[in-house]
């Protein structure tokens, strides 16, 4: 067995009620790492890319990093992976918070669920048992109800990663919450654990790990907590503001979507309404972090006599500035409900943009949303709107299904600001190359995580840092951040720990605590098979060359961009970065891995 690792998974089958260990392989461990990649491993060797996400054979997959509750900066990341429901490419996704950490200390590093239970159950995982727990008294409870019940039932230190309502009803944009609203949301996960009648996972973990090499780990970790130090985006914005912070900066950059993407105009009054200084100043209570982590992103924040979490940036484009919406209370209100039910809000966010503009265009009418006026910057609809969603009832059903699905339904496929079936995040594409490029080329599809986090690398990516509109050189950048997520989610480490460390740190650390001498170019090329697995499930599963591409308005539509009307202009430009981006990945003129 590596060190630090339990070398061993669990495999549930949720039809037989069976559970069964099993041993992983060093090798296999040596070579995905963990997270992500050990995660797309397994689906891939379980399950067949043409299979239904939602068949009783399709499995939940759930592995920790490779360093995973060490003493890394920012490690308290897991991995979930799996076909996704709402797109049906494989879909990895994860989470912060103190679940990964205590899952990985019951002595697993991976958890397979699979088949389909007749009630209602959950799991309870420790080191010294596991087992399917009846739970219909659960079933229909919010995220903080079923949280505190668990806790209440077992002792206050462990864990609870669960669903709720969203994913009960099998809405495709529900969300896997855990520590109450930490969220694994993309791509629908709520409805593949809501389909299985999993109610929730609940982890009891205390096993300790010791690194091989203490000198060479702790030399790795001190330099990564001196450059996460040095940064200001890590030091003081992000601790001081959250990631709401971020939102000015990304106005001031053209970048903060409008009206379902139709523009970036927004009123310098109305930013203020949604600020991160605004949050501060009248809804924040406590600032918080995940394990082991100093950036404190997360923000606890009270509005009236509710209580919760955020909202964060990307709630707040969405849900807020994407709308023509700018009352903080409201998006915070609603952003509340879509934890609490287990709801993504990029999809709901996104979703609701593309019904304002269906609506405003004639192609929705009050009769199709039962009386709800659904006009861009309409105020008292959102909280509504939310739980409808989650309950999966009135015209909350057809939001609840995405929003390529709703332009579909409704005859303007073209008005979904969708790539691959998934919504687009808080970024326009016209206002950066190399993020419209990640887009287009990520695995899971609309993403600017798994498509590389490239829009900080207009203004604050350090020595990383590029000019956002350069076409030539836009591939090798896409690749090479791609690449460095791809290692961060397998390792279990969060995306902003990069702005401050990345690679060459990490590979000190990896190797003074598994013991196994790595190099950052061995992290990097194990991503890049890792993410040529995901790429041959995806054509198996009928992805090809047409769907690398941005929605048409980013082709077709100029917009008022840095001084200047812009828009991607598909052959000399779009088409370009993605040719050069194939043959840097190494693969044919149709994106086809070669080996």
């Amino acid at each position: 067995m590596i060190n630090g690792y339990n070398g061993k998974g669990l495999e549930v089958d949720l039809s037989s009620g069976k559970i069964k260990e099993f041993t992983i392989d060093n090798e296999i461990i040596k070579k995905y790492i963990g997270g992500r990649g050990l995660g797309v491993f397994f689906l891939t060797k379980y399950f067949s890319p043409n299979e239904n996400p939602l068949s009783e054979n399709s499995p939940l997959i759930i592995t920790a990093g490779g360093l995973t509750g060490t003493r890394t900066p920012t490690s308290g990341r897991f991995s979930i992976t799996f076909k996704s429901p709402l797109t049906g490419t494989i879909t990895s996704s994860n989470s912060g918070g103190f679940w990964g950490v205590n899952f990985r200390k019951t002595g697993y590093d991976a958890l397979i669920i699979r088949g389909i239970s007749d009630n209602p159950v959950y799991l309870y995982i420790s080191e010294d048992k596991a087992e399917i727990v009846k739970a219909a008294d659960l079933w229909e409870r919010t995220l903080p109800e079923l949280t505190d019940t668990l806790r209440n039932r077992y002792t206050k230190s462990v864990k609870v990663l669960g669903i709720g309502p969203a994913g009960e009803n099998q809405v495709l944009i529900s969300a896997i919450m855990n520590d109450y609203s930490r969220a694994v949301a993309r791509g629908g996960p709520g409805a593949l654990m809501g389909s299985k009648k999993l109610k929730a996972i609940v982890v009891d973990g205390r096993k300790k790990f010791f690194p091989a090499k203490q000198e060479l780990y702790e030399a790795g970790i001190q330099q990564s907590n001196k450059l996460l130090k040095s940064m200001p985006v890590t030091s003081k914005a992000l601790p001081q503001l959250g990631t709401i912070g971020l939102l000015k900066l990304i106005n001031d950059h053209d970048m903060l979507p409008h009206k379902n993407f139709q523009d970036v105009y927004h009123k310098p009054e109305n930013i203020e309404k949604i600020s991160g200084e605004l949050l501060r100043k009248k809804f924040l209570l406590a600032k918080r972090g995940c394990f082991n982590c100093t950036i404190t992103c997360t923000r606890k924040t009270k509005v009236g006599e509710k209580v919760g979490e955020g909202p964060e940036y990307e709630t707040t484009a969405l849900m807020g500035a994407n709308l023509d919406i700018y009352e903080l209370e409201e998006i915070a209100l609603a952003n509340y409900i879509c934890n609490d039910y287990g709801m993504d809000t990029i999809s709901f966010g996104n979703t609701v943009g593309l019904a304002m503009e269906l609506f405003e265009k004639g192609y929705l009418t009050i009769k199709d949303t039962e009386g709800i006026d659904l006009r861009f910057g309409k105020k008292g609809i959102l909280q509504k709107l939310a739980k409808m969603t989650a309950l999966n009832v009135g015209f909350g059903k057809f939001i609840g299904e995405g929003a390529k699905r709703l332009s579909e339904r409704f005859g303007a496929p073209e008005l979904a600001m969708v790539v691959k079936g998934l919504e687009l995040p808080g970024y326009e594409p016209r206002a950066s190359y190399t993020q419209a490029l990640g887009y287009a080329t990520s695995s899971r599809g609309g993403c600017h995580l798994k498509g590389g986090y490239l829009v900080t690398l207009g203004f604050f990516g350090g020595s990383r840092e590029v000019n956002r509109f350069l076409i030539d050189t836009a591939a090798g950048h896409v690749v090479n951040e791609q690449d460095s997520g791809c290692v961060a989610d397998s390792l279990g480490i969060c995306r902003f720990s990069f702005y401050g460390f990345g690679e060459n740190e990490l590979a000190r650390i990896y190797s003074g605590y598994t013991g196994i001498e790595t190099t950052p170019e061995e992290l990097k090329f194990k991503a890049q098979i890792i993410q040529n697995i995901e790429r041959n499930f995806n054509i198996k599963a009928g992805f090809t060359k047409k769907d690398d591409t941005l929605p048409e308005r980013m082709f077709n539509e100029k917009i008022m961009i840095a001084g200047e009307p812009r828009a991607i202009d598909k052959e000399s430009q779009f088409e370009k970065m993605l040719k050069k981006y194939y043959e840097i990945r190494g693969w044919d003129k149709n994106g086809y891995p070669k080996d």
